[in-house]
């Protein structure tokens, strides 16, 4: 019997669209821009759709939304209208939405079949009725063209979100853009359009950003060993120099001294229990091996005992030093979420549930003379401590999920 998928079609009723099969079949186009054109075809006349819109519907974020509507404009089914400004800035802007690239418009359509305003709210004004301008090539070769048609595309958005008309020049932009990529490694090879490209769709803020970044950027790719840089298209695209933290952010402090028993103190011990215990672990010696012989105990308590005593090095040490009222080098990363904790009595019913949950866990405890007040995670409120203590930690853990997840790659590296 054949395995070949077979398309069988429902009964229909009176919600559906005729749109040709060649929107779905070019290839041209990424399956993210024949779904928005899909999904503007099957719109009645004058329908207008927002970027909000288009986000909730695709399940995207706005750079996808936007590079999904360069799409369409660059290959011909979607155009800019005039734009009227007034008292220095645009009014809503729109696209014009054809069923098919077009170079003059088939005789009888008057009007657009979807416009699309680059704006939060929908606006009122009809699309235009005059005939479309000759749509360009889908593989152009004229820079400027190229350039200044994603130039549009995206500084009609920004006008049409109120904000003022931006003042930087095609020759501007265009000099930034060769002054950052003149010592690219290996851009000499590369092709120069796309890149070029992506840069005139990033927002002014962005491109300063791109280029202010891009020294650290390379910094951190050399710090991390990469054999490969990314070409600027990427770096552009993707916007990777927001991985790299700006000049202001460099320059913060990273970690602090805590006092012992507070917030931030306790915050990391937690933070330090909740990855894998890294210290040497060694096994069961001859007095162990004869108390398991004996019945007295079993050779997963001993090893539990001895993961609890030396699995956690750096908890060990912060013991140690606390109770010689040493306070230990905490992160920053985790401070709002340690505010959020709470003061536990030394002599509390509380303080016997979070020993219980550290022996649950395999955890070490305090030991010595304890303050009078420790913090720990805040607890819902429950009858059964057990169980609100538990759930405290797991909530914790989700907070400081990022720092876990770096912590985890260190301890893999230095592995």
């Amino acid at each position: 019997m054949s395995q070949e998928a077979t398309i069988r079609r429902g009964v229909r009723n009176a919600r559906y669209a005729a749109i040709p099969n060649h929107v779905f079949e070019d290839a041209r186009l990424s399956m993210e821009a024949r779904w928005l054109l899909g999904y503007l075809l099957s719109k009645p006349d004058n329908w207008t759709v927002v970027i909000g819109d288009i986000i909730k519907k695709g399940g995207c974020g706005r750079d996808k939304a936007r590079k999904m509507i360069a799409e369409l404009v660059e290959f011909g089914y979607a155009e800019r209208e005039e734009q009227n400004r007034k008292n220095g800035k645009f009014d809503a802007s729109s696209l014009v939405i054809f069923d098919e690239p077009k170079v003059m418009p088939p005789a009888g359509v008057s009007e657009s079949v979807a416009s699309l305003p680059q704006t939060d709210l929908p606006a009122t004004a009809k699309p235009s009725t005059a005939e479309p301008s000759p749509a360009k090539s889908a593989h152009s070769n004229n820079l400027d063209s190229a350039k200044t048609d994603y130039k549009n595309l995206r500084e009609g958005e920004r006008e049409a979100e109120g904000q003022e008309c931006p003042t930087e020049s095609s020759a501007v932009i265009d000099k930034a853009f060769w002054a950052l990529v003149k010592d690219w490694p290996g851009f000499a090879g590369m092709p120069k359009e796309p890149a070029r490209r992506a840069w005139y769709l990033l927002t002014a803020d962005e491109r300063h950003e791109a280029a202010e970044r891009f020294p650290r950027w390379l910094a951190l790719l050399k710090a991390q060993k990469k054999s490969h840089v990314p070409a600027p298209s990427t770096y552009f695209g993707e916007k990777l120099w927001q991985d790299v933290p700006s000049a202001a952010e460099a320059d913060k402090p990273t970690s602090v001294m805590a006092g012992p028993y507070g917030k931030l103190w306790n915050a990391t011990r937690i933070a330090e229990l909740l990855c894998p215990s890294t210290g040497p672990i060694a096994g069961p010696t001859a007095f162990d091996k004869l108390q398991i012989d004996n019945g007295k105990t079993t050779l997963a308590d001993v090893m539990a005992e001895k993961r609890m005593r030396s699995g956690w090095p750096t908890v060990n040490t912060m013991h140690e030093r606390a109770r010689d009222r040493q306070g230990w080098v905490c992160p920053l990363s985790i401070e709002e979420p340690a505010k959020g904790f709470e003061q536990v009595h030394r002599d509390s019913d509380r303080m016997e549930a979070w020993r219980r949950e550290h022996k649950r866990r395999g955890w070490p405890f305090f030991d010595g003379r304890l303050p009078d007040w420790i913090y720990f995670p805040a607890l819902d409120a429950d009858e059964d401590l057990d169980r609100a203590v538990a759930s405290a930690v797991d909530r914790y853990r989700d907070q400081i999920s990022d720092f876990l997840t770096v912590r985890s790659k260190g301890d893999d590296h230095a592995a």
